[in-house]
């Protein structure tokens, strides 16, 4: 009889080589097996000449004879017929997706490799049910907004956004933290999406408590591609197109000359306080004899992109390597506005003996971005002036060159009616970034169930920022010039031991406990140094430096820091991967909490019946698998507080009698801490058809308390005069929906496939306890049971048929009007941030034929415009040019029924009319057609086989071909900020390009 010896092996995928976790081993002909672990190893006791069986979901089976000598590294080949997600991997492990009992989306970076997008962020769009990302800017690398199941902080934009991991390091990356200069640069923007291997979003409680106090507002984990044992490969991709702006809306184009000409004489006759001659002199005056020019297309262009990635990817059991490098350029379509990256990754993978592996992870990268003055609030931005500059407002001289007069209504005779071209032509905003993101990783197996794990990692980051604004015209104007020169450096480290323990329970086959504890500290050291100066030499235009200014008006340098210590566990209980319990908690200590309450614990419960383990369900033909998942726990988010906020500080200043003074400056907030979080989350994932056709539903339940709010504080306290209120952890929301997604394989033959992802989500967001409720909060309406971004503005009634004049609602009820726009009652009307986001994709395949169309959808929410007032009626007739559905919808006779009031000079109806109101609330539903290729395989070629080529596919692809909306009367593209508020910020852009991917 053979002797029984114990053997140890491990499990892999053939696709990736990435370890495969909750893989069943068993013996052929007996009751005797294990599942792997989370790094894909498994131990058994066997003899020589046995035949192990390999089954894992997603995967074909396989079986080996037990040799003499060591087992190979096994390696599952996927299941093209399978589409569940097969594993999940954060900073602290991996776990089989069969036992998770946890809400997470995985997406798999080849479907976006290629995609002519500059962040990451823009290709996750619709890609993942309850993931909303808002692309609200067409500027080359810019931030863009994530939410995960809706909003869970109030205190800033930055502060709700998802914490960020890569490659096991948290980063700085939710917010720009490194930007100081009115800078769009994404954080993030160094990343290429052709070395990512997957993006795993994490969502409810059993995936985000593990992050303690930062996982409140879900998680994006970025795992980059790692070598694979095999023949070297060798991958080249190029890419290059144009882009342009999308179509304006037919309601928000600019007027053409004649048609502003025409407006700006009818409101001066309707006003009824001129003469026909005193029109005439002021037409004369604004220039309104010349041919005029479109602004619209003198301030766009043209835009263009390219790329290049080359990457090596191989090597042995012992040794595997990936490396790359990229380069990435795209120059938008408006007046200099580019982005420039350069990108290096190498992750190196060996394993020193039987016990020891290393790791090591590196991502460089360079990024030069040019952008100009966006949103309204800066009258030199190019978009801005597109409808601010009045057509008769000439951008050249007659001979040619630059208008650059400041005297004279025809020409820019103040700061807010710039010339952009000669903006563009002699102002510099630029920025150059340079980021350094490695790791190093050690594992060392103690004994078979016993591991530690080692990690350490640091995120550098640099940026340079300049800006000059000159003395000609523009916004520094008044300050014969002004330049500013900014220099921003993060250095955040972090380090993790873990140890990881499996326990075989004794007696009983496929049941175990893993266990995991560790503890991580992690630290970020800002330090941030600025220059201002003004008064700049009119006759020296190229001398932008701060040192050519006359006046220096500041210098400073400060720093901002915080640090994060934690001890954490967790462990996962599972039979047979039929039922699985999962616990995590952790004990989280950060210097941005109060001295009061500085630590915080935080938790989770999670459970996972897979049904189709059971033999009742095996008696059924309707389901391949079946799930039921349910989680509860607790998490904090950190972000909501800024690094010193909770600290009373006292300065220098308040001085007397030529003394120096000191005072109490800063209130402070020894007990504020983070926001908190409880999640609850139920689900069910079942498939049909082998796993052809998988369905997901979760339905979940997210109370956020402890919400950051600035509460009055009494003058007696001292502060009054300098500070009237302290922020404090007094405010509580909640957000609670659906999210369905359905993957499938509709049609599978022998030459076509149509592969299929329809996903949706439905989110309800709502106040629950406020500091003060029924506030107006700017343009919003806070208050229980209201959702966070509900509008608060003045009831719009339309227009009098019979005198032009427009009527407001005098109360709430609707049920009498006024032309007095004060008298008008002020309504909460619906709301920001939409009810429903949804994603759907297609592939088709036909004989290496590969078409893919994605569609993106946003629904239930209503969105606004920042300038109005400016951009309808006769308000502001002589001060900016006007949307063509107020030219073309605007009363002119009794009896006619219109919503846009009789075009005066100075505004009807007390000039009002075009003040803030429901007439500017838009419906923001839109489906847009967010990408589109087709493209074909050569490999098969005979030329191309003899050649050595393992891969030559040649696409073409589009991006924003389509975009349907569902309000005639919106003049801008609906996909705004998350406040709903359109800024005049650069659109928007559709390319149309073709690459080539070759690999050898």
């Amino acid at each position: 009889m053979a002797q029984n010896t114990k053997l140890t092996g491990k499990v892999v995928s053939a696709d990736d080589g990435q370890p495969l976790p909750g893989v069943s081993v068993s013996i052929q002909g007996t009751k005797q097996g294990v599942l792997s672990d989370g790094d894909g190893n498994f131990t058994l006791t066997a003899s020589v000449g046995q035949v192990l069986a390999f089954s894992y979901v997603g995967f074909t089976g396989q079986q080996i004879t037990i040799p003499a000598g060591a087992l190979p590294v096994i390696k599952l080949k996927s299941d093209n017929h399978m589409l569940s997600d097969v594993v999940i991997k954060d900073s602290y492990g991996t776990q089989a997706k069969k036992t998770y009992t946890g809400s997470a989306g995985v997406v798999k970076g080849a479907e976006n490799e290629n995609k002519p997008f500059s962040t990451f962020q823009q290709a996750l769009q619709g890609e993942i049910a309850g993931v909303n990302v808002q692309i609200n800017s067409g500027q080359p690398g810019a931030l863009n907004q994530v939410r995960i199941r809706g909003i869970n902080s109030i205190t800033s934009a930055a502060a709700a956004q998802p914490l960020y991991v890569i490659d096991g390091m948290i980063v700085n990356g939710g917010a720009d933290l490194t930007q100081r200069a009115g800078g769009t640069l994404s954080p993030l923007a160094g990343i290429n999406n052709n070395d990512i291997e997957n993006i795993t979003v994490l969502k409810d409680a059993a995936a985000t408590a593990i992050y303690g106090s930062r996982g409140s507002n879900g998680v994006i984990v970025i795992n980059t591609k790692r070598g694979k044992s095999g023949k070297t490969e060798v991958r080249f991709d190029a890419e290059g197109g144009i882009s342009s702006n999308l179509p304006l809306p037919d309601a928000g184009k600019p007027l053409t000359p004649d048609q502003y000409r025409s407006m700006f004489n009818e409101a001066f006759v309707n006003s009824g306080q001129y003469t026909a001659a005193q029109i005439t002199a002021l037409g004369t005056s604004y220039g309104l004899n010349s041919a005029g020019n479109n602004w619209y297309d003198l301030v766009t262009k043209r835009g263009s992109q390219q790329q290049y990635n080359v990457s090596v990817n191989g090597g042995n059991e012992k040794t595997r390597i990936f490396t790359s490098a990229g380069y990435f350029t795209q120059d938008a379509t408006v007046l200099k506005s580019y982005l420039k990256r350069i990108t290096g990754t190498l992750n190196l993978d060996h394993t020193v003996s039987k016990s020891f592996s290393i790791a090591t992870n590196l991502n460089v990268s360079s990024i030069n971005q040019n952008a100009p003055l966006q949103g309204s609030a800066y009258y030199s931005s190019p978009l801005a002036s597109a409808y601010f500059l009045r057509p008769f407002q000439l951008g050249y001289n007659a001979d040619g060159s630059i208008n650059s007069s400041v005297t004279g209504n025809a020409n820019f005779p103040t700061s807010s009616n710039s010339n952009p071209l000669y903006i563009a032509a002699h102002d510099v905003r630029g920025i150059n970034n340079v980021r350094l993101l490695g790791a190093q990783t050690i594992k060392w197996n103690i004994w078979d169930q016993l591991k530690y794990t080692g990690y350490a990692s640091m995120d550098y980051q640099t940026n340079e920022e300049t800006s000059f604004l000159n003395a000609q015209m523009g916004d520094a104007r008044s300050l014969n010039g002004s330049g500013t020169s900014q220099y921003s450096r993060y250095a955040n480290w972090l380090v993790r031991n873990q140890l990881d323990y499996r326990y075989n329970i004794h007696g009983v086959e496929d049941f175990y406990v893993d266990a995991s504890v560790g503890y991580e500290a992690q630290k970020s050291a800002g330090y941030l140094n600025t220059a201002y100066a003004t008064g700049y030499p009119l006759t020296q235009p190229t001398l932008t430096a701060v040192g050519n200014a006359a006046t220096p008006a500041t210098a400073s340098e400060s720093t901002s820091n915080y640090t994060f210590d934690a001890l954490y566990a967790r462990a996962n209980i599972n039979y047979k991967n039929r039922y699985s319990l999962s616990g995590s908690f952790r004990r989280d200590g950060g210097s941005r909490f109060g001295t009061d309450k500085q630590y915080g614990s935080f938790y989770s419960v999670g459970g996972a019946w897979n049904i189709d383990g059971e033999d009742f369900f095996k008696k059924q033909n309707i389901l391949t698998t079946a799930k039921i998942r349910s989680s509860y726990g607790t998490t904090g988010n950190a972000n909501a507080l800024a690094n010193y906020q909770w600290r009373p500080t006292a300065g220098y200043g308040f001085n007397y009698n030529s003394a120096n003074g000191q005072a109490y400056n800063t209130v402070g907030n020894p007990s504020l801490t983070w926001e908190s979080s409880k999640k609850f989350d139920i689900g069910v994932d079942f498939g049909f058809f082998n796993d052809r056709l998988l369905f997901n539903v979760d339905y979940y339940n997210n109370k956020v308390d402890g919400l950051i709010q600035l509460v009055n504080i009494p003058w007696e306290s001292g502060f009054g005069a300098t500070q009237t209120s302290q922020a404090q952890n007094v405010g509580a929301l909640q957000n609670k929906g659906w999210e369905f997604t359905v993957k499938g394989v509709p049609v599978k033959t022998k030459d076509f496939s149509w592969n299929v992802n329809l996903n949706a989500a439905y989110n309800a967001n709502r106040m629950t306890k406020l500091a003060q409720n029924n506030q107006v909060n700017g343009n919003y309406w806070l208050a229980n049971n209201y959702d966070y971004y509900t509008y608060y503005t003045r009831a719009y009634a339309g227009v009098n048929p019979a005198n032009g004049n427009a009527l407001w609602y005098t109360d709430a009820g609707r049920t009498s009007t006024t032309t007095n726009y004060s008298a008008a009652a002020r309504v909460p009307y619906g709301h920001a941030d939409p009810k429903i986001t949804s994603g759907f994709s297609n592939t088709f395949n036909y004989k290496g034929i590969i078409l893919a169309l994605d569609f993106y959808g946003n629904f239930g929410n209503r969105i606004s415009d920042s300038w109005s007032y400016y951009l309808n009626d006769g308000t502001y007739i002589t001060g900016a040019n006007k949307y063509q559905y107020t030219w073309l919808n605007r009363w002119t006779t009794p009896g006619q029924v219109t919503d846009v009031p009789k075009n005066v000079y100075g505004g009807g109806s007390s000039s009002n009319s075009s003040s803030g109101s429901t007439r500017f609330l838009y419906y923001g539903d839109y489906i847009r057609l967010k990408n589109v290729s087709l493209g074909y395989d050569l490999k098969n070629l005979d030329v191309v086989k003899k050649c050595g080529i393992s891969k030559l596919y040649l696409y073409a692809r589009a991006t924003n071909l389509w975009t349907k909306t569902y309000d005639k009367r919106l003049p801008f593209d609906p996909e705004v900020p998350i406040n709903g508020y359109n800024t005049e910020d650069i659109p928007q852009i559709r390319t149309i390009t073709i690459g080539l991917n070759v690999g050898f």
